[in-house]
């Protein structure tokens, strides 16, 4: 008999969405699913329509719980969770209907741990593709950190993930913290050996106006370079030969920072601004000698040192171009 798998899916205040995602799960190719609605207390209609769908299809579980947030939530489904595999997937997103079984095919085929597919990060006006190669390669520890540290394949969502159920029952999301998929990978790549990824867009990524390009700094987003942190100190201690990958991925999230706090009309006197600011002015060379390192986020590099003023200005255009699409 197949493998039970069950989808873990966090449900708050999403009935606008909410059906989109619920049909794009029962409609899957593979049918032996455990399909887990857990309302996290939503206040709109959210959790009636979780339990309508139970009603029509008997692999759906409907759980409510007070609201404790998103980690919260994954985790409470993880422990519930019934199947030998594991994925997740957000009520606001949806999957193409092959997902579950091609994941599981690569990852039963190759005896991995977490096998893991392509995205497309939909935006109002178009689609893309996370990554453009074709692949299917087959990893170790070290290989898929070297993947997930340069982020050419892999986007780090554990939503494009399938996971053994005695790995992901034993690792949990950071409850209170944002950025929780970075801090979830982190403790995924020391408890997993072998990985399965490959190039197919399976998973739907819905960008909708108000996204974080448009976001103002909060205390919260210093949790992204917290974990990055971690991170670099791991392949620093494990993997000294992957630094320079390291120092790409931590590059990019202090660059996601700083772009955040120049946003803010005084960022001078932002707290923060000095400790952000100093890590380009100290590493210029290093990041631009950077193999990993794309020729644009050179060029921000090379602005953030020149003149701030003027890199603000192109950072603007730039975030009203993307938002024009």
């Amino acid at each position: 008999m197949e493998d039970k798998i069950s989808i873990v899916v966090p449900v708050y205040n999403m009935e606008q969405y909410l059906e989109r995602c619920v049909n794009s799960l029962i409609k899957q190719t593979y049918s032996n699913l455990e399909i887990l609605l857990i309302d996290d207390g939503s206040k709109d209609k959210s959790l009636q329509l979780c339990h309508e769908f139970a009603r029509m299809d008997y692999r759906i579980k409907v759980f409510h719980k007070e609201n404790g947030g998103l980690s919260d939530t994954r985790n409470f489904g993880v422990a519930k969770a019934t199947g030998n595999y594991i994925t997740f997937v957000d009520s606001d997103d949806d999957i193409e209907k092959n997902m579950i079984e091609v994941l599981y095919k690569i990852i039963k085929n190759n005896d991995a741990e977490v096998s893991e597919c392509n995205m497309k990060i939909c935006y109002p006006s178009h689609v893309q593709l996370f990554s453009q190669e074709k692949y299917v390669d087959v990893l170790d520890r070290k290989g898929y950190l070297k993947e997930y540290l340069t982020m050419h394949k892999l986007f780090g969502s554990v939503c494009t993930k399938m996971i053994q159920k005695d790995i992901a029952k034993k690792i949990f999301f950071p409850v209170g913290k944002l950025y929780e998929d970075t801090f979830y990978s982190l403790d995924l790549i020391q408890a997993a050996n072998k990985y399965v990824i490959c190039d197919e867009p399976l998973y739907n990524y819905y960008m909708r106006d108000g996204s974080i390009t448009n976001s103002s700094f909060s205390e919260r987003m210093l949790d992204l370079t917290e974990i990055i942190d971690e991170i670099y100190l791991y392949v620093q201690k494990s993997y000294p030969e992957l630094l320079e990958e390291a120092e790409c991925r931590k590059m990019y999230a202090y660059l996601s920072v700083f772009n955040a706090i120049i946003q803010e009309k005084e960022y001078k006197r932002n707290s923060h601004f000095r400790k952000y600011h100093r890590y380009f002015k100290a590493n210029i060379f290093k990041l631009i000698r950077n193999p990993y390192i794309t020729k644009a986020r050179k060029l921000c590099v090379i602005l953030i040192d020149i003149n701030i003023g003027l890199y603000k200005i192109v950072l603007k255009k730039y975030i009203e171009k993307l938002n024009r699409r």
